[in-house]
């Protein structure tokens, strides 16, 4: 058996007291003597064996090796205390050590402690040796090695409590696997066994991987024959046998076998989340995963809990109306969860989320008694105050270009990661980052991370609380105002929804040294050996909501509510009223849009050009008014006069000879013909408008008006007239045609138009602003407005644009931060224009003779004003009714009554 490889593991007995547990030193002194150690260890083996008095002071090897154990409590060395009988013996090494430092109780051999590996290594890992099973059956290894089957080996316990509180499955499996972690796992390496430079090449070799079993299959206490039992505190060991397909060829191995106590500290029961949705929106369904793991060797059951609380009503959430349902590894809200051995189990709520925010706790055996644990803290979850908030959409309203916003990653919690070492001391500092993710790049713009320092400090427990800095930008959503793209939505109070996500993850890592000491003979080396010790921090992903909303204004604003009608419309009114819709002038509009900071306040307006041009209209207004300055009567007054008292001076008679003869005087105006009677009057006309226009000028809509007042005067006569040609004529110097004794009446008119009558003389004078410059006035009134919010406005221009009470739009501005400016630059007038016109008949009293042979019989003279269309205008008030004119603004009766040769015979 030491053809190939012996391993030592110390002795047959070693008892474990570790600094860092007093449990052992609380219930008895650390052994002074060697009988005292003979005396534990025979309690221990009593308490979890049965069996009494194991190690007896003398065996048939020999009485207990005393001087050994002298040496051990001398040196204070706590961690071996061996128990072996007889003397060393075996094959001599070098430095006078001898292969076994004696035997066990039973007689079986001891290897010396620190022993090496003296016939070498091929540098198979000790899990991938091919063993030998149930060696203690196999008659080869009997007769070679002389071991007898014994109540160890595949030993199961399962009605001692004191044994199965430590080892629920009943077996040594579990502390094998722990022993040979120690002895053989780790950092150790081939160096530490090597004799005299066997395979040197190999030295730097791991020659056994951390928690691994038989690779040919079966578990470790199908192969390892016990040849002394571990306890609470002391180490127990066996061998296996190694199959090198020769019977005569078969060497061993010792197994270490560790201390109960050991294994209470590391079997646990963790509960961790595995998918913890940070927010969630009402209606969403959220789905909540729980791994639990267990370290047990062997499955284990264990009792669970959930508890999903809605935070507004601090009670559970209802089942039928949240939809909760439990699903994976436990459908249940509570009960018993059974765990692989060393595995783990997945367990799922789901459900559907409130209006307000859920705590989810959970926990697996929280009182630690079943199974027995020493950690419980890794047995409860509490999603508490980081999960699940309720994911509330944050609103851009309709005037928002962008928003600043910054909020804390994880809910403002901190995320911790957490360094811990299984032994030595920290070497330098901490370093690593958590890196916090733009998960929507075309969300978040300019995305930054504050408070999130890259990690290089000292210490275990590193934390950051980081803050995540952006803009939310409207362009994002579709809607580009600023640029002439607008998005026009068919309902404005429903806004866009876009979800940001931001994705945390990060690790950090330190460094640590600890000193591993190997013995060989009776010399000790120490090395140094390096590792780094790794933590996450936590990970998840951080949701936003955001909503924008859209309104760009209406296509068409309502047009200002105005008259169109000409009041006083008949023809006996001397004043008429004309009232239309002006010209509509397009003009550009502007609304404000903002830039928003964090706390939703304004620090940057911009002026943004609206969607549809608007088109400015008001009120226009027109009076026309008449009136005679010198009427027919009053022209002709001193001469009826002096012939109705018989005077016969031709200075009383500068317009018309009236008849004076007595008999004649029943007439208002009698004549005799011959004579002369020339047309008179004066009439007057005001015209006022009132109209917008985008320039001062002069409007057309003005000088229009006016010509076609002028047009409509007309003066009228049926008088017989006698030319210079000595022609019968009318008063437009039309020759008539004879009829009977006389001529046939044909009237004659007069107009601006056609101002000449007899011989040619202008008998109609118009009398404007042509010829006298102060019969026109203009004033001219800019209609004030400004793009600025404080700035003035007038109400005539917020008639015609949206956003105001004026054009009945107001709630576009209060529902939806929608109103409008005249952009500047686009001056508009309120311009009032007054022209008086006088029309002078016969302005030079031109004297017209009347024909001698104009009949008897009464002659009218009439003045009259025509209707005026305005059908036909180009302008805005072509909409309305033609103008009445009026039919008799002055005149009178004639009459004839002889003539002037009667005058002359007489």
């Amino acid at each position: 058996m030491k053809k190939t490889i012996i391993v030592a593991i110390g002795a047959f007995m070693i008892w474990a007291v570790f600094a860092n547990i007093d449990i052992y030193s609380a219930a008895r002194k650390l052994p002074t003597t060697p009988a005292e150690v003979l005396k534990y260890a025979n309690e221990d083996v009593h308490k979890l064996y049965g069996i009494e008095k194991y190690f007896p002071e003398n065996s048939k090897m020999g009485p207990y090796r005393k001087d050994l154990l002298t040496k051990r409590i001398a040196k204070n060395d706590t961690r071996y205390y061996e128990i072996v009988y007889g003397k060393s013996h075996g094959t001599a090494l070098d430095g006078g050590m001898l292969e076994y430092a004696g035997y066990t109780v039973n007689g079986e051999h001891v290897p010396t402690e620190n022993v090496p590996w003296f016939a070498g290594w091929s540098g198979t890992q000790i899990q991938n040796f091919k063993l030998y099973p149930k060696p203690w059956d196999n008659g080869f290894i009997i007769k070679k090695y002389g071991i007898s089957k014994n109540d160890f080996n595949q030993m199961k316990i399962t009605n001692n409590t004191n044994f199965t509180k430590y080892l629920p499955d009943g077996t040594f499996e579990q502390l094998i696997i722990k022993g040979m972690n120690i002895k053989y796992g780790g950092e150790h390496t081939y160096k530490e066994f090597m004799y005299r430079n066997q395979n040197a090449t190999l030295a730097g070799e791991k020659v056994y991987a951390n928690g691994t079993t038989p690779k040919q299959g079966g578990r470790w206490i199908d192969y390892v024959h016990v040849l002394q039992p571990p306890t609470y505190f002391s180490w127990g060991y066996g061998t296996v046998y190694i199959n090198h397909n020769d019977s005569s060829n078969i060497t061993y191995l010792d197994i270490p076998i560790a201390p109960m106590v050991l294994l209470e500290q590391d079997y646990d029961l963790q509960a961790a989340f595995d998918t913890l949705p940070l927010q969630a929106q009402a209606g969403e369904k959220v789905e909540v995963k729980i791994r639990v793991h267990s370290t047990f060797p062997e499955q284990t059951q264990a009792h669970y809990k959930w508890d999903i609380i809605q935070a507004s009503t601090d009670e559970a959430i209802p089942a039928a109306g949240s939809k909760l349902k439990f699903t994976g590894h436990a459908v249940k809200a509570e009960g018993e969860l059974v765990i692989p051995k060393n595995g783990e189990q997945l367990l799922v709520a789901s459900f559907i989320m409130p209006d307000s925010e859920v705590r989810v706790k959970f926990n697996v055996n929280s009182e630690g008694k079943t199974p027995k644990e020493k950690v419980i803290t890794n047995n409860v979850l509490d999603s508490s105050p980081i999960a699940v908030k309720l994911l509330k959409p944050q609103p851009l309203t309709y005037n928002v270009l962008t928003r600043q916003v910054k909020f804390p990653i994880y809910g403002g919690a901190e995320l911790v990661a957490q360094l811990t070492k299984p032994r030595g001391t920290w070497v330098g500092n901490a370093t690593g980052e958590l890196n916090v993710l733009n998960g929507t790049m075309d969300l978040f713009r300019d995305y930054k991370v504050l408070n999130n320092k890259a990690v290089n400090e000292p210490g275990t427990r590193i934390s950051r609380q980081p803050i995540v800095s952006a803009t939310i930008d409207r362009k994002d959503f579709g809607d580009d105002p600023q640029n002439g793209k607008w998005l026009n939505v068919e309902n404005p109070y429903t806004p866009k929804v876009r979800e940001g996500s931001v994705d945390f993850r990060g690790a950090v890592q330190r460094t640590y040294e600890y000193e591993l000491k190997n013995c060989n003979k009776d010399k000790c080396t120490t090395r140094t050996v390096t590792e780094t010790a790794h933590a996450d921090f936590p990970q998840g992903t951080d949701r936003k909501l955001y909503e924008m909303y859209f309104y760009h204004g209406r296509e068409n604003v309502p047009d200002p509510v105005v008259e169109k009608k000409i009041e006083k419309n008949n023809n006996t009114s001397l004043a008429k009223k004309l009232l239309w819709r002006t010209e509509p002038y397009p003009f550009d509009v502007i609304r404000w849009m903002y830039h928003m900071d964090v706390n939703n306040k304004a620090y940057q307006a911009v002026a943004v050009d609206g969607q549809y041009e608007r088109s400015f209209t008001q009120q226009g207004a027109g009076e026309v008014t008449w009136s005679t300055e010198s009427s027919q009567a009053k022209e002709y007054q001193v001469a009826r006069t002096a012939a109705k008292e018989g005077q016969a001076s031709k200075t009383f008679y500068d317009k018309a000879v009236f008849a004076t003869d007595r008999e004649l005087q029943q007439f208002n105006y009698p004549v005799k013909s011959g004579y002369y009677f020339n047309p008179a009057g004066s009439y007057s006309f005001n015209v006022k408008t009132v109209v917008y226009k985008p320039v001062k000028d002069d409007t057309e809509d003005h000088k229009e008006l006016v010509q076609k007042v002028i047009d409509s005067f007309r003066y009228e006569s049926d008088l017989i007239y006698i030319n210079n040609k000595k022609i019968a004529v009318n008063l437009s110097n039309e020759e008539l045609s004879k009829q009977g004794g006389g001529f046939a009446r044909k009237r004659g008119v007069l107009t601006a138009e056609k101002p000449k009558g007899v011989n040619g003389e202008v008998l109609l004078a118009v009398l404007d602003r042509s010829v006298d410059s102060s019969r026109y006035s203009k004033q001219v009134v800019e209609l004030k407005h400004s793009q600025n919010t404080g700035g003035e406005t007038h109400d005539h221009w917020k008639k015609v644009m949206e956003g105001y009470s004026q054009s009945s739009t107001a709630g576009s501005n209060s529902s939806f931060e929608y109103k409008e400016f005249v952009k500047d630059g686009q001056p508009m007038y309120e311009i009032t224009e007054q022209t008086k016109v006088t029309i002078v008949i016969n302005p030079k009293n031109s004297y017209l003779y009347t024909h001698a042979n104009m009949g008897d019989g009464e002659y009218l003279i009439r003045v009259s004003i025509g209707d005026v269309d305005l059908s036909k205008s180009k302008l805005a008030y072509n909409v309305l009714q033609p103008l009445r004119g009026i039919t008799a603004l002055d005149g009178m009766k004639v009459t004839v009554k002889g003539s002037m040769y009667d005058d002359l015979f007489n």
